[in-house]
């Protein structure tokens, strides 16, 4: 597949599920080859963003948190499919990464290979591997999902397997980049070439910055360091902001160096969570106007309803919108009530959950979330007949049922 025709298509899987004109099973059902699915799986990282922000169709204009909701109920299909067909049966999941990358069939045929043999036709994945634009490997994406001992049963695979030594390669080139495979391929058992698909892997500069943060998560300095990195994140600096506070807060010399960013908004946004209201004052003056995910401006709006009351977030809500009348209304409520709830109650969630960063995925890497699935299976599968059906193997089409 040429990459033109990956982009079209590629749109048109986004749009058609965020507009609801496609279910999640209906992609993971038809969508081919398997790394096309598999690769949404992926959340979508900045690099990701990035690269596909100059591309057509205009659906391709995706942020990470835009397309979430829908990421994770394709993840909840294709996790009931392996959890149905596969289990925890070491042999058919190594077997399934051996063949994933260069498969042609979809998710389901590429399972089906896998569990009735007998009528697989070794053709449908032989060949190179597809290469999914940006980089993400199929065989990479279903060892993320893969239950316990699967990863250390590969990597064994590895030293005496010249195959699964090429695809492990092959995945440290394209990701995503699971620590099991970065650290096997810097140890005493990694391969000068292994080491070079790591170095040439962009995402891998990130990896090292987000493993540096949480080593030495107590560090101020080396928090406010990482904060400057180029390429550096919302997810990742948005966690180094919580860090942070948890470590006391940012020094004067770093609130210095913003004034030098005074119209970067992708380094001042993520300010806008630190528990310094004067901080966030400052950030809320420069960007409040032109915030790429409104979100972030309710954990900013609460802080300083906290700390100096509701009175400012009036004056910067007002100046935002201009007017009285184009106020967001929990502002206007609170203005009207003379309190703070309003603005708590609007802003309850609006940014998930604020707890300190521990993992990789929690400073934005670009990594599937381990298994395992059952409640999220429960949440988007379950409760779906048609999902369900497809699960199964009855039906292939909604108008089956």
């Amino acid at each position: 597949m040429d990459a033109s025709t990956h982009f079209r298509e590629r749109g048109e899987l986004i749009t058609g599920l965020m507009s609801g004109a496609l279910d999640a099973a209906d992609v993971v059902v038809h969508t081919r080859p398997a790394v096309e699915l598999l690769g949404l799986l992926v959340p979508i990282d900045s690099l990701t963003q990035d690269y596909l922000s100059g591309r057509e169709p205009q659906g391709l204009r995706v942020t990470r948190s835009d397309f979430e909701p829908w990421r994770r109920q394709l993840l909840a299909v294709v996790a009931a499919l392996v959890q149905r067909w596969v289990g925890d049966d070491e042999d058919s999941w190594l077997a399934l990464a051996m063949r994933a990358g260069s498969h042609r069939g979809s998710v389901p045929e590429l399972i089906d290979s896998v569990v009735h043999p007998e009528h697989a036709d070794p053709g449908s994945w032989s060949g190179r591997a597809s290469r999914w634009p940006r980089g993400v490997d199929a065989s990479a994406v279903l060892l993320a999902m893969a239950p316990p001992g699967v990863r250390e049963a590969f990597l064994g695979e590895c030293a005496t397997n010249e195959a699964a030594g090429g695809i492990l390669t092959r995945m440290l080139d394209r990701g995503p980049l699971h620590p099991e495979f970065v650290d096997h391929a810097l140890g005493v058992s990694g391969t000068r070439a292994m080491r070079v698909a790591l170095d040439r892997n962009p995402a891998y500069e990130l990896a090292k910055v987000r493993e540096h943060v949480l080593r030495e998560r107590h560090d101020i300095a080396v928090l406010e360091h990482a904060y400057f990195t180029p390429g550096a994140d919302r997810a990742l600096r948005v966690g180094l902001v919580r860090l942070a506070d948890a470590a006391g807060g940012f020094r004067p010399d770093f609130v210095s160096r913003l004034k030098t960013h005074n119209k970067d908004a992708s380094v001042l946004e993520p300010l806008l969570v630190a528990d310094d209201p004067v901080l966030v004052h400052w950030v809320l003056r420069r960007v409040n106007s032109s915030l790429t995910e409104p979100a972030i401006r309710w954990a900013a709006y609460v802080t300083l309803a906290l700390t100096t009351g509701p009175e400012p977030v009036w004056v910067l809500e007002q100046e935002r919108a201009g007017a009285l009348s184009r106020m967001v209304e929990p502002v206007r409520a609170s203005m009207l009530a003379g309190a703070v709830d309003p603005i708590l109650d609007a802003a309850d969630g609006a940014l998930g959950s604020a707890g300190l960063p521990r993992t990789p995925i929690d400073l934005g890497a670009p990594l599937i979330e381990p298994g395992p699935y059952t409640e999220l299976i429960r949440e988007c599968v379950d409760c779906d007949a048609y999902r369900l059906a497809v699960v199964d193997g009855l039906v292939s089409d909604r108008a089956a049922l």
